[in-house]
């Protein structure tokens, strides 16, 4: 049923256990993790080289990025976390005094933790709203109105999730972008579930978000440490990094000269001494990505977690919203009420037999079981899940 992909992994896949906690950090393909190997030793055999020449790779790397996700490079730029990108973006943002920032109690603490901060230092309002009618059977614009409701003549921005992170739903962010525009709401998107997930298009689809930010070590299978921003270009004048560095104004240094002609992609480079080996990386994930085809792996990506959903579903679990509903999720999410016979050493599931690791969000009010299959899970191991499921509920 499951086109394999055992050799792409087996190099370094652990086994013993069965890892359905991707979401957290995906497993890279044998080939990205020699190449991060392959590069670190290259870069200590001669590190000056190395940092001189990393510039170059840098803006070659951005526009491989920007053709997976339907980007101009020059709009781009990359940081090793969504959260450290998403920290660039909220921070140095400029918002009229006794502004409001609307969010959800849905989000990624970290990124909570961020507004929190940024509402404190700026001396804005930060409100939270619980839009629990999103589990309903709803359509994508009942899912927008659900949020533009709360819209008020002091919410500035909205700051939200493409892919929510504990009950995986994903908003309609291109019905959304349009209603925040008309509104004169600044769209902030923590996309860190996205990228390799679902096919993004910032010159199309995405084109009225104001700014979004993507991790590309999850369902990209990219290296660890490595993610993006994209910034609206209408809003990039005014964009600028929460630090200085060499390339924070026109006068860059000559080795830099690859992002010369752009000056916002300059202004936000990481143009500190920095080993890039992680980023270098994403060469052979891009390659991966090519070589079978994006369609092709969301595809494969989306049996597994049908697969796996419905194979629950015949044992009585049902997740918080399905992978067929009209806005539907993208993750599964179980109600940990459901499952009152479950224990955990860690992230792993006590007593189930074989191991199973899964993901336990930290959500506001909630106890949520994740489970995020990716290509690199066999349909052996989802059916030892789904069995080993069976003898706990």
């Amino acid at each position: 049923m499951f086109h394999s992909f055992t050799g792409e992994f087996e190099k370094y896949k652990d086994s013993r256990f069965i890892n359905l906690n991707n979401g957290t950090l995906g497993l890279s393909p044998s080939s990205v993790i020699d190449q991060q190997k392959t590069e670190l030793e290259r870069f200590e055999m001669n590190t000056s080289m190395g940092y001189g020449e990393a510039w170059q790779r840098l803006w070659v790397i951005q526009e491989r990025l920007g053709l997976f996700i339907n980007a101009k490079a020059s709009d781009l730029f990359l940081r090793p976390n969504v959260t450290l990108a998403m920290n660039e973006i909220i921070m140095g943002l400029s918002l009229p005094d006794d502004s409001e920032i609307l969010t959800t109690h849905f989000e990624y603490g970290a990124v909570v933790k961020i507004l929190k901060m940024k509402a404190q230092k700026d001396r804005l309002s930060l409100r939270f709203i619980q839009p629990e009618d999103l589990y309903k059977d709803i359509t994508a614009d009942q899912a927008v109105e659900i949020l533009a409701k709360e819209f008020t003549d002091k919410t500035k921005a909205l700051v939200i999730s493409h892919i929510f992170i504990g009950n995986g739903i994903e908003m309609p962010l291109k019905k959304l972008a349009s209603i925040c525009r008309k509104k004169g709401v600044l769209l902030i998107i923590d996309g860190a579930h996205a990228p390799g997930m679902l096919n993004l298009d910032f010159k199309s689809d995405l084109n009225d978000v104001d700014f979004y930010g993507g991790n590309l070590h999850k369902w990209m299978m990219g290296p660890k440490g490595t993610a993006f921003a994209w910034v609206n270009p209408i809003h990039q004048e005014k964009t600028f990094p929460v630090y200085g560095s060499w390339t924070t104004d026109s006068n860059a240094p000559p080795t830099m000269h690859s992002f010369a002609n752009h000056p916002f992609a300059q202004r936000m480079l990481w143009s500190h001494t920095f080993s890039f080996n992680a980023f270098f990386g994403l060469e052979k994930c891009f390659d991966f990505w090519d070589q079978y085809g994006k369609e092709f792996i969301f595809k494969e990506i989306a049996l597994r977690m049908k697969y796996l959903e419905d194979g629950l579903q015949a044992k009585g679990l049902t997740p918080l919203k399905s992978v067929n509903a009209k806005v539907p999720a993208r993750l599964l999410g179980y109600d940990l009420k459901q499952l009152p016979k479950f224990e955990f050493e860690g992230l792993f599931i006590k007593g189930s037999d074989p191991r199973i690791q899964v993901g336990l969000p930290r959500i506001p009010g909630a106890s949520i079981l994740r489970l995020t299959p990716h290509i690199q899970n066999t349909q052996a191991e989802l059916d030892a899940v789904i069995l080993a499921f069976s003898r706990l509920v």
